[in-house]
């Protein structure tokens, strides 16, 4: 069901918010994998987390302060688990497989989530596990190891393929998790106080293991672009369109996220995209399709 709103500023700008999203969710990668070799991969997830935080921190601020005051102590415990299970965990295995499995392959890997985020529902939320729900596991399984299976070991290294499958795990994990937070407080509010107390704990872990706080200037414009195309303005056009469009058909995102990455990967780093890739993100791509509808006739249904 569509949400309802005195000022829908039409199909058009809607679009635009959508269209946006896409392309810089789909961004990330892209914008990282030229310096990956660069700057150490825990150090590049801090600062484009650290820049994204920085670009939202103002709108939460202008529309959320009341309610920030109303959180309680279990709130900011649960959200402090929250931001070091999705930057610390999740993220930080993301950002490992950026540098060592090709931009193409991370994206499609961490776009997988919402299959993770279906079996993390079942297991924790005691969601009721259908077929269509166990189709599109197998799907986005399936998709996984052919998608990994005959992958180039030079640009696709087990350990980066690993490490990107952890991440999409992570994540589905951290989106069951962080549901109720959501439904009180909003996504806005839960991204931004998840974050600001996993990038403080970043800072000693950082500084213990020898990697520093500063990366080298080079490195400046792809950490920017993450951060505030990507992380920052990504998630603002997506909250934005969120608030006029029901939250599975904004979903969809997930499922155009892998062809879009594909073929920006293609267009700008030079990759070349096999049959085995294709064949393996477009299973991956039936199996979130699958997870969509069916969640959007589950909600529709309650």
């Amino acid at each position: 069901m569509e949400t309802t709103n005195n000022t829908h500023p039409g199909k058009f700008v809607i679009a635009f918010y959508l269209v946006f999203t896409v392309i810089a969710f789909s961004s990330i990668e892209i914008i990282v994998n030229p310096v990956r070799n660069d700057i150490a991969p825990f150090l590049m997830n801090f600062w484009r987390f650290l820049v994204g935080t920085i670009i939202l921190l103002p709108v939460l601020l202008w529309t959320s302060r009341a309610r920030i005051r109303q959180l309680q102590r279990e709130d900011v415990r649960d959200l402090a688990v929250l931001g070091c299970l999705n930057i610390l965990l999740s993220m930080g295995a993301h950002a490992l497989c950026i540098k060592y499995a090709r931009a193409s392959t991370a994206a499609v890997l961490i776009s997988a989530n919402p299959l993770a985020t279906n079996f993390f529902a079942w297991l924790i939320l005691k969601e009721r596990m259908t077929m269509r729900r166990v189709f599109a596991l197998l799907l986005g399984l399936s998709g996984i190891i052919v998608l990994t299976y005959k992958a180039d070991a030079t640009v696709d290294q087990p350990f980066g393929v690993a490490a990107g499958v952890f991440a999409m795990a992570g994540f589905g994990l951290y989106t069951v998790l962080s549901k109720r937070l959501v439904h009180r407080h909003g996504g806005l509010m839960v991204m931004v106080l998840s974050c600001l107390p996993a990038l403080a704990i970043y800072v000693p872990l950082l500084h213990f293991a020898g990697v520093g706080l500063w990366p080298p200037a080079h490195t400046w414009p792809n950490i920017l672009g993450a951060g505030i195309l990507g992380t920052g303005l990504g998630y603002l056009a997506f909250m934005k369109a969120l608030t006029f469009l029901s939250a599975g058909r904004c979903s969809y995102l997930f499922f155009f996220k892998p062809p879009v990455a594909m073929f920006l990967a293609w267009l700008l780093l030079g990759e070349q995209i096999s049959v085995s890739a294709i064949t393996g993100t477009v299973l991956i791509m039936a199996g979130i399709l699958t997870e969509i509808k069916r969640a959007g006739q589950t909600q529709q249904s309650a």
